[in-house]
C-alpha cells in the first residue's frame, strides 16, 4: 500500500525515469553476466534516456545538462547504436579486444550515472543558496557595468580585426592544399603580437556578454563570432563553427532563463533553430564527404542525417583503442592528460621557458607533440598510427579516457560528479558576479565538446596571460571611463551608451 501511495506522488516523467533507470541497471547486470554487447549498449542507451527525461523535468535550469548528453550521444553512443539497428557486429568495428569494448561501455555508463548524481547535488546546493542578495552601491555597480559593456564591445571589434587577419593567413596558405596539410605544415609568419591581440577576441566578447547587453546590442557581436569560424570551415575544420553556433544558442537560452525584460527566444528564434539545426547536420555531412573526395549521389537526406551521427560517433572506438594502448603511451615524470593543456602551458609556455629553460611545443602533428606533450590526442595517435599522424591525421581524445588513464575509475567518478554539479549550478549563479559570469561564458564556448576532446581544455584559458591581460585592460578601461567626464562626453557623442537599462 505504501508503494502505491509513493508512486501516486510521482509525476509521469519521474515514473518514466524510474522505469528507465531500473531497466538500465537490469540490462547492465544481465549484459555483464552474459557478456552481451547489445544488452550493454541497450543499458547505456536507456540510461541516456533516463538522464534526458530528468533534464526535461526542469529544462530551464537543466539545459546545460541536456546538451552534454546530446554530445555524449553524438560522439560516443550513436555509432554503436546505429550499428546495432543495422544488424552489424559493431563491437568488432575497431578490431579491438572484447575487454576494450566492455571498458568503453563502462566508461560511458559510469560517466552518465555520475553526471546525474552530480546534477542532483547541484540542484540541492543551489536551492540552499537561493536568496535575496543585498547590493551595496547599486548605482556605482550599474555605472561600472555600463562602461565595462562599452569598453569590452570596443575591444571586441578591434581584436576581431586581428583575428580575421590571423584566419586570413591560414586561408591563403591552404590554397591548393588538403586540410590534413594544415595540421602538418602550417606555421604562421605573422608577428606574435597579432596572435596575442587576436586571442583577446573571445575573451572580450564574453566580458561584454557578461554585462547582459540588450538583445539588439548583442546581435552583431554574436553574429560576427559565428562568421569568424567560416575561414576554418573553408579549410576543413568543422568544429569551431558548430561550437560557436551552439554558444550563441546557449547565450540566448541563458538570457531567456534569467527572465530578462526582453524575450530572447521567441517564435522566430524557435523556428530558425528547428530549421537550421537539422540543415546544419546535413550540410556538415555533405561537407565531410566532399572534403574526403567521396560521392553523395546515391544518398538521400535521411541517410545523410544518419551518416552524420555515425561519422561523429567514431570516438566510441577511440575509447577502446586508448584503453588497449594505455600501457604503450609515452612515459614521463608528471605526465597527466586530464590537466594536460594547463600543464603544457605552464611548463612549455613563456613561464616555463623563463623559469626552467624548457622548449616551447610546436603547432600541429609532429614527433615532439607525439612524445613530449601532455596531449592524449597527440600521444595516442603517434603510438597507434605514426605515419598517418605525421601526415596530419589522428584519433582525437575523450575526457572519459583521460580521466581513466590518469586516475582510474575513481577519477572518472569524481570528475563527472563535479561536471554534473556545475551544469546545474552554473545557470543558478548568473548575474551575481560579472567576472565569474565571464569565466563561465568562456567555458561554455567549448565544454560541450569534451566527450571527444580534452578533459579540461575548456578551462585552460584561466591560467593564460592573454585572458587576464584582456580582463585587466577591459576593467581598467571601464574604471577610467567612470572617473573621466571628458571620456564620458566622447562616448555620448558616439552614441555608445545603452538607450535603456537591461
Amino acid at each position: 500500500m505504501k508503494n502505491i501511495v509513493f508512486f501516486e506522488k510521482l509525476s509521469k516523467s519521474q515514473i518514466s525515469r524510474c522505469i528507465l533507470g531500473m531497466a538500465s541497471v537490469i540490462m547492465l547486470i544481465v549484459g555483464i553476466i552474459n557478456g552481451g554487447f547489445n544488452l550493454l549498449l541497450i543499458s547505456m542507451t536507456l540510461l541516456l534516456c533516463h538522464n534526458i527525461v530528468y533534464a526535461f523535468e526542469d529544462i530551464r535550469e537543466s539545459v546545460l545538462f541536456l546538451i552534454i548528453h546530446i554530445t555524449i550521444f553524438t560522439f560516443l553512443i550513436s555509432r554503436p547504436l546505429i550499428g546495432m539497428f543495422r544488424g552489424e557486429s559493431w563491437w568488432t568495428a575497431s578490431s579491438q579486444a572484447a575487454e576494450n569494448v566492455y571498458a568503453s561501455i563502462y566508461f560511458i555508463w559510469i560517466s552518465m550515472s555520475m553526471l546525474w548524481i552530480g546534477a542532483i547535488g547541484g540542484r540541492v546546493y543551489a536551492e540552499k543558496k537561493t536568496g535575496i542578495i543585498a547590493k551595496k552601491d547599486n548605482e556605482k555597480r550599474e555605472n561600472f557595468r555600463i562602461h565595462l559593456q562599452i569598453v569590452a564591445e570596443i575591444v571586441f571589434y578591434l581584436t576581431m580585426c586581428f583575428f580575421l587577419i590571423q584566419e586570413g593567413e591560414k586561408l591563403l596558405y591552404m590554397l591548393g592544399k588538403t586540410y590534413t596539410e594544415y595540421y602538418v605544415s602550417f606555421h604562421s609568419q605573422l608577428p606574435g603580437i597579432i596572435y596575442t591581440i587576436a586571442s583577446f577576441m573571445k575573451y572580450s566578447l564574453c566580458i561584454f556578454l557578461a554585462t547582459f547587453p540588450s538583445k539588439k546590442r548583442a546581435f552583431i557581436p554574436l553574429a560576427l563570432y559565428v562568421i569568424s569560424a567560416i575561414p576554418e570551415l573553408i579549410i576543413g575544420v568543422r568544429n569551431p563553427i558548430m561550437l560557436n553556433c551552439l554558444f550563441v544558442f546557449l547565450y540566448y537560452a541563458i538570457r531567456d532563463i534569467c527572465r530578462d525584460k526582453e524575450k530572447w527566444i521567441g517564435r522566430v528564434e524557435k523556428i530558425l533553430t528547428c530549421i537550421v539545426a537539422p540543415a546544419s547536420l546535413i550540410f556538415m555531412t555533405v561537407y565531410a564527404y566532399i572534403r574526403s573526395g567521396l560521392g553523395i549521389a546515391n544518398r538521400n537526406i535521411f541517410q545523410l542525417f544518419i551518416d552524420f551521427f555515425y561519422g561523429q560517433g567514431v570516438t566510441f572506438n577511440v575509447l577502446g583503442i586508448g584503453y588497449g594502448y594505455q600501457t604503450s603511451l609515452p612515459e614521463r615524470v608528471g605526465r597527466n592528460y586530464t590537466f594536460g593543456g594547463i600543464i603544457d602551458y605552464i611548463v612549455h609556455g613563456r613561464i616555463g621557458q623563463m623559469l626552467w629553460g624548457t622548449q616551447g611545443l610546436p603547432d600541429g602533428n609532429n614527433i615532439i607533440n607525439g612524445v613530449e606533450s601532455n596531449s592524449l590526442a597527440h600521444n595516442l595517435a603517434y603510438v597507434t598510427r605514426t605515419e598517418d599522424y605525421l601526415k596530419g591525421q589522428g584519433w582525437g581524445t575523450s575526457y572519459m579516457l583521460e580521466n581513466y588513464i590518469d586516475f582510474g575509475y575513481v577519477g572518472l567518478i569524481i570528475f563527472n560528479l563535479i561536471l554534473g554539479f556545475l551544469f546545474i549550478y552554473m545557470l543558478r549563479r548568473f548575474q551575481k558576479n560579472m567576472l565569474v559570469d565571464t569565466i563561465t561564458l568562456i567555458a561554455l564556448t567549448s565544454i560541450f565538446f569534451i566527450p571527444r576532446a580534452e578533459a579540461t581544455g575548456w578551462l585552460t584559458f584561466i591560467v593564460t596571460i592573454q585572458f587576464w591581460a584582456c580582463v585587466i585592460a577591459c576593467y581598467l578601461g571601464a574604471y577610467i571611463c567612470t572617473k573621466c567626464r571628458w571620456l564620458q562626453n566622447i562616448l555620448k557623442m558616439l552614441h555608445l551608451y545603452p538607450k535603456c537599462k537591461n
